[in-house]
């Protein structure tokens, strides 16, 4: 990783960009030894706690099956305008060509986010997918992040992080009354146990009640993963019942022509129970890249979580 620090104009900005590829290039055996990559602009809005090198890490990762222009902004409230310029390179194994993705890291007055939209257009990459991250609880919150919505065609947040699931609920409908395509890793977490549950339903039989089973006070995905059952299975009467453990999934029994159960095993894996047959499902992992490579993969509307959400 290379960084360098730039003064904030948006000319100024692009032309360190420029710059950082002329460095990184200097020194190879051939203009092919580094690959410029870019598939989208991704825009991350990071929360006050978040590691810088931290969040350009989680970055790295995405770049491998995304290359981006990653600009990651920091505001805090009472922060001077600020702005660096990054590069995150890896090489395929088997490869001596480094494939590289470049970054901007901007740190800004909360308050002041109008003109901080107005800052970040023109580094915008021309005629190619703009994806919202925003990280953390704020997002749901405040305001602030409102004159940056227009900036993109995809809105990705992490509800669970809310103070309250159903008013995140709320926030998120309300945004995609206002047009704005949204996602929520909270939803992308559920591919397991709705690919398990699937499965089951691959011949469809007749389904009388479905039993959700969740840890304390039911957050956004137990609300989501609800709504989809009654969405998926129409004539079943679905209820949620709370018992001592992490917020979260437990179990859910569909009982009707047949029972089937599916039960969280342990962090990483499911268990099914259908008639006299047990087996084990793996679950996809739930880090924060993990989350984040599944929802940059779909770039245009998800049926299925815009049933749930409306």
């Amino acid at each position: 990783m290379s960084v360098t620090a730039a003064p904030v104009q948006p000319e100024k900005i692009l032309r360190d960009l420029r710059e950082l590829w002329a460095d990184l290039g200097r020194g190879q055996e051939s203009s092919a030894a580094i690959l410029r990559a870019c598939a989208m602009t991704l825009l991350v809005l990071a929360e006050d706690e978040d590691d810088a090198e931290q969040v350009r890490q989680i970055i790295g990762v995405l770049m491998h099956d995304h290359p981006s222009r990653a600009i990651v902004l920091r505001a805090l409230e009472g922060a001077g305008l600020d702005a660096r310029v990054f590069a995150e390179c890896w090489k395929p194994f088997g490869s001596d060509q480094q494939i590289c993705s470049e970054g901007i890291e901007v740190t800004a007055d909360a308050a002041n986010l109008g003109d901080v939209a107005s800052l970040l257009l023109p580094l915008i990459v021309p005629d190619l997918p703009v994806v919202m991250w925003a990280r953390g609880a704020r997002f749901f919150t405040s305001r602030f992040f409102d004159p940056l919505f227009p900036l993109a065609g995809k809105i990705i947040v992490n509800s669970l992080t809310a103070p309250n699931a159903r008013g995140a609920l709320a926030v998120l409908k309300e945004l995609r009354g206002r047009g704005r395509r949204v996602a929520d890793l909270a939803w992308t977490r559920l591919t397991g146990w709705r690919e398990a549950l699937a499965h089951e339903f691959e011949q469809p039989w007749a389904v009388e009640s479905v039993n959700i089973v969740h840890g304390g006070s039911p957050n956004t995905s137990v609300l989501y993963f609800s709504r989809w059952i009654e969405r998926s299975l129409v004539a079943a009467r679905v209820t949620l019942e709370s018992r001592s453990g992490d917020p979260g999934l437990q179990s859910v029994a569909v009982h009707g022509e047949r029972t089937v159960e599916v039960r969280l095993l342990d962090a990483t894996s499911l268990e099914v129970h259908t008639g006299g047959r047990t087996s084990r499902s793996l679950l996809p992992a739930t880090t924060d890249a993990a989350l984040m490579r599944e929802e940059l993969s779909i770039l245009g509307p998800d049926p299925s979580f815009e049933l749930v959400l409306c």
